[in-house]
């Protein structure tokens, strides 16, 4: 079942949001991007491309705790998860943290 909650003033001149739920996790959706234009799904893959991903997930090996950074593109998110939720890769992810693109210009 889905939740709903608005997040917002309602005296400002902000639009208000609504902050949704669904299986336990709350999300909103988005239509356009912050100019007013429509998503394209090729422009968003490409982005995606761009990013990695630095997920760190904490192992005891023995008696030693271990932490692993895996650095993973964002379009291979869906391999490493898969590969996580499978048993292939053990452990308790800690923290993801987004790497963004460098800018040489």
């Amino acid at each position: 079942m889905s939740k709903v909650t608005k997040i917002g003033a309602k005296n400002s001149n902000k639009k208000i949001t609504q902050l949704k739920s669904y299986l336990g996790f709350e999300y909103i959706k988005l239509k356009k991007d912050i100019n007013g234009l429509e998503f394209n799904m090729d422009h968003l893959f490409e982005y995606s491309k761009k990013n990695r991903y630095n997920i760190s997930v904490a192992r005891k090996v023995e008696n030693c705790t271990f932490v692993y950074n895996f650095f993973v593109e964002g379009t291979k998110l869906n391999l490493f998860f898969d590969a996580y939720f499978n048993g292939k890769i053990e452990g308790d992810i800690i923290d993801i943290d987004k790497l963004k693109p460098e800018n040489l210009a």
